[in-house]
């Protein structure tokens, strides 16, 4: 009965639910390409890849690290993947975690293991339990010479249990180690036109909740009232996920980078910094911009404001081929320090962007074609109770970069004349 009142609802208000365009998930295809590349790349060494993700929350929410899912398109805990080259006939093996009936009860059914399953992943053969114990190993072990260890480096005092693994087959079989820890870093970097446009999708969702932002940061509202409308823009039109937690800081709150308590009510006279975006079949995207709450800034905040729009421009403006992440922070601290806010930029002018909001990528290194990285400068002032950021999208091309998140206003100007339009 309640379904039949809440459809008719909808279908008397007008609306649509939205259709995926792309579909979220990346077909099958894509995922075996990726992985002939690293086979190519390994120099016929064998490798294993170890899931790094894990669960949290009451629920047991699962969300997979950005390497593994890039190879697999697999969103389980404890899964390996098996990566052998010279191997005569498996040469890609997916191990999955042992089913549990009980836990399933809690957590829901999986798959079991079927010709079917093994062509939703597009390996060789699924197998469930730890490689370690499996014959696919031992062939693995006999069939190369070398061993490559492709995890990437971590701070914890054990290696990864995937390095480890590696290294007691390279023990047992007399292989040799090959260290290619910066390998899947190095190519997830440049996105591949199916990457591209779902990001692109997650960048126009995000663009209907920051209209909202633009309508609700008004007086008496509070942080949190401005986050949940936004958020039920994204979902309302078709995001699948948020790439972060929704910052919402006005007033002193804008002031530090992270605010998450979201608590605070909107004065006249604040100005509100959102950083918030949606999140497409896995892909993120990362957009910030500063609200006046009154409408318009004042005399202090806007020169603060155009400080910052400045130092943005001044990065698009050296994005050429050759130029690394790290060329341009110099970029954007030359432009702050010649109006007198360096010492209150506190963070990186930007990161990458993929399968996750802070994505994996080289620095130091010059940026690839087809890679997605943010520029946000920013300014925060503590003492005078607030702080900007703006924050925008660009792809690297042959030429330079094209931005990604042009449909946002940016400059001041614009940014006033976009909240009047909203609250109208």
């Amino acid at each position: 009965m309640l379904e039949s009142v809440f459809l008719s609802l909808a279908l008397a208000s007008g609306f649509v639910h939205p259709t995926p365009t792309p579909p979220a998930d990346l077909p099958v295809n894509i995922y075996k390409e990726r992985r002939e590349r690293v086979m190519k790349a390994l120099n016929g060494c064998v490798a294993l890849v170890a899931a790094q993700g894990a669960a949290s929350g009451i629920t047991e929410d699962f969300r997979q690290d950005g390497d593994f899912f890039w190879l697999t398109g697999v969103n389980e805990p404890d899964a390996f993947l098996l990566l052998a080259p010279k191997a005569p006939t498996r040469k890609v093996m997916l191990y999955l975690k042992r089913r549990d009936p009980e836990a399933e009860r809690w957590t829901g059914p999986r798959e079991a293991i079927s010709p079917e399953l093994i062509e939703k992943y597009g390996v060789d053969r699924v197998l469930r339990g730890s490689p370690e114990d499996s014959s696919a190993m031992t062939l693995a072990g006999e069939s190369h010479d070398c061993v490559s260890i492709i995890a990437p480096v971590t701070l914890a005092s054990e290696d990864r249990a995937d390095a480890q693994l590696s290294k007691r087959l390279a023990e047992r079989y007399g292989l040799k180690i090959v260290y290619q820890r910066n390998l899947l870093a190095e190519m997830r970097e440049a996105h591949s036109p199916e990457e591209i446009e779902r990001m692109r999708r997650a960048i126009s969702i995000t663009r209907t909740g920051h209209e909202a932002a633009a309508r609700f940061t008004v007086r008496g509202l509070s942080e949190r009232d401005v986050q949940t409308q936004m958020e039920y823009a994204f979902f309302t039109n078709g995001a699948t996920g948020l790439s972060y937690p929704t910052i919402v800081g006005a007033g002193p709150d804008g002031a530090v980078l992270h605010w998450d308590k979201n608590t605070h009510l909107l004065k006249d006279g604040e100005i509100v910094v959102i950083d918030a975006a949606a999140e497409y079949g896995r892909y993120a995207a990362d957009i910030t911009r500063t609200y006046p709450v009154s409408g318009h800034f004042n005399s202090e905040q806007a020169a603060v404001y155009r400080a910052v729009y400045q130092a943005q421009e001044d990065v698009f403006a050296a994005i050429k081929p050759g130029v690394s992440m790290a060329d341009l922070q110099r970029v954007a601290e030359d432009s702050l320090r010649r109006a007198h806010y360096l010492g209150d930029f506190i963070h990186g002018i930007g990161h990458f962007v993929g399968l996750d909001v802070h994505d994996t990528g080289l620095y130091e290194k010059p940026l690839p074609v087809g890679a997605i990285v943010t520029v946000e400068p920013g300014v925060y002032l503590p003492e005078k109770k607030f702080g900007v950021r703006i924050e925008d999208e660009v792809l690297i091309t042959t030429t330079g970069y094209q931005l990604l998140s042009d449909q946002f206003p940016r400059k001041l100007e614009d940014v006033e004349a976009w909240v009047a339009k909203a609250r109208k």
